[in-house]
């Protein structure tokens, strides 16, 4: 005592853990039961412990190392699994689950748009939901769970995401797959004995006719409970993803040596990343059946009216979230370890083996200081920050990438999911796991590590830029003016017709890849049905020659005759592979690097805190992510789409949603702005390399064991 007496400080404080804590142990392990184990750590004494808080360091082994459910249901053979890898591999498939169901609504996000006429505004407000649950509670959350028994807590969360997915089942419960699709059926044309020359069907299919009747307003298509009902349900999510990210990955790192974090966290990553190769192939199967799945639609997929079966994914994807729920809730609150520095001594013939301790479950007294440490702390702030900026900068692409490929390429929901989906996912999975291995064997310097981040950002807003240029830019709507964003539809050919008030049905000429706003602005009297296509006769406004569209454009230009043409629903295709290829390419190239760098920038967060705030702060991150980027991304970027839209769908005064965009506004909003974002990211990203140069990534301490010879050393000092 006399050693230390009259210090002050940190100091002061580690002399006096070294000078008591043998006799400490000791003292706890006469305690214990005889027919029990105790763990206990030579780092008991920390900065943040008090000698008040030893005895919870204290770990019985049984029931805390064991796999099972509650008291009930922990049978031998299950004990087995109680390893990290079966954690990592659980936790994987559970991430590959959470990943397609996330890419699922992504796909089904335009059909439900065009189902329930949502705006893309109103789409972000939507999202937001999932963001401000995390505002709300993250901290809560990640505070109190990240120091408890993590898997019960984590798979809490998993039943919160498998309750999401049930409640976006509920609008198509209450409304149904809507009159507009029910009327583009068989079942409907035969029901209400439409025939091809009855007013009732030129109505339906959009054709010229002077005796046009009033129509009547269909508010339910508007109704605002479906997307309050999607904003609830991204609520509930929120409450999962915030728990899943705070608490799986944390845990998976204390329960594994630091030098393998990396590689484990490839592994985890690249599990989470084949998710949304599977979402986009259920989104695909899903909206390539109709909404309805009982009727026989009149239409086919290309068309723009048709509307895919949304909502059939969810029930499988939340009944697979609540099993996984049950497995996670398997795991014990620590895994048992096996390391050099683990000993084991002898009390009365029973091993008693030395571990890392369970810290200490916290106190809201302790929550302010907590939240100080985390704050003061620059190299985790700025790195947060970073990812900030990068999230903020990808927004639009993560949710409007489905209505970006529509419009810049005209490839149908269904497809894009398809073809894009698989091709980029794979190029991130070899980014997750060569850079795990990477890091994992080489161990390469935080200021190789870290300043490869900006190599990365910097080849990312690289690639936002050149995408500004690669679409298909040939727009060959009759009547549409790309240099002024004008439209003009309303001729003489068709003045007649009846069309001013006509949804939006495009029809194509196939012989000259015309494209009209509908078969009534095309000047059409007659239809009929020829295999998969639908033939218009008698039409008024079709030109003799196959001239341009910017003849077509200038009222004195029109040639016009009584045409017989065969015409599809739907846009005329564009020449335009070419294009796709290079989106296809200059993406995977992008997502494959962008990547590579996400190990890194998770390893900063885990190591630029102290042990006992890991969880803590990756609760502050999503916090942080959630209300500067989550949230008002998907509402900015929609506000920028929308700014680029010609044709609004419209009833009774409302906007709906969005027909008809200017590819190029649409292409230099997103991809622009994006660029300006992510380039904050990049500079950010330089000061975290030089913050965190001398960050220690892959140290390990293992705990020092306690024995009779060094009892009698700390005795003696």
């Amino acid at each position: 005592g006399e050693a230390v007496k009259g210090r002050t400080g940190p100091q002061h404080t580690q002399n006096r853990a070294s000078l008591l804590r043998p006799s400490v142990c000791a003292v706890a392990l006469v305690g214990c039961d005889s027919a029990r184990e105790c763990f206990v750590s030579s780092s008991a004494f920390t900065p943040y412990r008090t000698f008040g808080s030893i005895s919870a360091l204290m770990i019985e082994r049984k029931g805390n190392n064991g796999c099972g459910l509650g008291s009930f249901f922990r049978p031998k053979w299950l004990q087995k699994f109680a390893t990290p890898r079966s954690f990592m591999t659980v936790f994987g498939l559970l991430g590959t689950v959470q990943a397609m169901a996330f890419v699922y609504f992504i796909a089904t996000l335009t059909t439900m748009e065009r189902r329930f006429g949502i705006p893309s505004r109103t789409t972000g407000l939507m999202l937001s939901g999932n963001e401000m649950s995390q505002i709300m509670l993250s901290l809560f959350l990640s505070y109190a769970g990240g120091q408890r028994n993590r898997p019960l807590w984590l798979a809490w969360g998993v039943a919160f995401s498998a309750f999401s997915c049930f409640i976006l089942l509920i609008p198509h419960i209450m409304y149904g797959p809507g009159d507009k699709a029910i009327s583009l059926t068989k079942e409907y044309a035969d029901h209400h004995a439409i025939n091809q020359t009855s007013l009732d069907i030129k109505e339906k299919m959009g054709m010229c006719s002077k005796e046009r009747p009033e129509v009547e307003c269909e508010e339910g298509d508007y109704s605002a409970v479906p997307p309050l009902l999607v904003f609830f349900s991204q609520f509930i999510l929120g409450i999962g993803t915030t728990l899943s990210h705070s608490l799986g990955q944390p845990y998976i790192d204390d329960n594994t040596k630091k030098t393998n974090t990396p590689m484990l966290l490839g592994l985890t990553l690249a599990l989470r990343t084949i998710g949304p190769a599977l979402g986009f192939v259920i989104g695909y199967l899903c909206l390539s059946i109709y909404v309805d799945p009982s009727k026989t639609p009149l239409i086919d997929k290309n068309d723009s009216r048709w509307i895919g079966a949304w909502w059939m994914g969810w029930l499988f994807l939340g009944t697979i979230m609540l099993l996984f729920s049950f497995l996670i809730a398997m795991f014990p609150k620590a895994l048992p370890k096996t390391k050099p520095g683990a000993k084991q001594i002898q009390d009365n013939g029973k091993s008693l083996e030395l571990e890392h301790p369970e810290p200490t479950p916290p106190s809201m007294k302790e929550f302010p200081a907590a939240l100080k440490r985390l704050l003061k702390n620059k190299l985790l702030v700025v790195n947060i920050f970073s990812g900030i900026f990068y999230i903020l900068g990808s927004s639009g692409y993560i949710t409007y990438l489905n209505k970006y490929i529509e419009v810049q390429f005209e490839k149908s929901a269904a497809d894009s999911n398809l073809v894009m989906g698989p091709l980029v996912l794979s190029a991130m999975v070899l980014g997750f796991l060569v850079s795990g291995f990477v890091i994992s064997k080489y161990k390469p310097t935080p200021k190789y590590l870290l300043g490869w981040n900006v190599v990365v950002g910097i080849a990312f807003v690289l690639g936002e830029l050149a995408l500004t240029f690669v679409s298909c830019d040939r727009t060959n709507l009759v009547g549409y003016n790309p240099y002024n964003r004008s439209i003009d539809i309303i001729n003489s050919c068709n003045v007649e017709c009846g069309c001013e008030n006509l949804k939006f049905s495009p029809v194509c000429l196939v012989e000259s890849s015309l494209t009209f706003y509908s078969a009534c602005h095309a000047g059409c009297h007659t239809s009929h049905k020829e295999g998969k296509n639908q033939t218009y006769g008698d039409c008024t406004c079709i030109p003799q020659d196959s001239v341009s569209v910017a003849n077509l454009q200038a009222p004195d230009s029109y040639q016009y005759s009584t045409y017989q043409g065969i015409m599809k629903e739907g846009h005329c295709p564009s020449p335009c592979g070419s294009a796709f290829l290079t989106l296809l390419i200059l993406s995977s190239f992008m997502h494959l690097l962008g990547s590579s760098g996400k190990i890194g920038n998770i390893l900063v967060n885990y190591r630029a805190v102290d042990p006992i705030d890991k969880s803590f702060a990756q609760g502050f991150a999503l916090l942080l992510v959630s209300l500067l980027a989550f949230i008002p991304g998907p509402i900015v970027f929609g506000a920028l789409i929308d700014a680029a839209c010609i044709i609004w769908d419209s009833s009774c005064g409302k906007r709906g949603n969005c027909w008809f965009y200017d590819k190029h506004a649409f292409r230099k909003n997103l991809n622009l702005t994006a660029a300006a974002i992510t380039s904050i990211g990049v500079i950010l990203d330089g000061v975290v390399c030089y913050l965190g140069r001398d960050l220690k990534l892959y140290e390990e301490e293992e705990p020092q064991p306690v024995t009779q010879k060094s009892e009698k050393n700390g005795s003696a000092r």
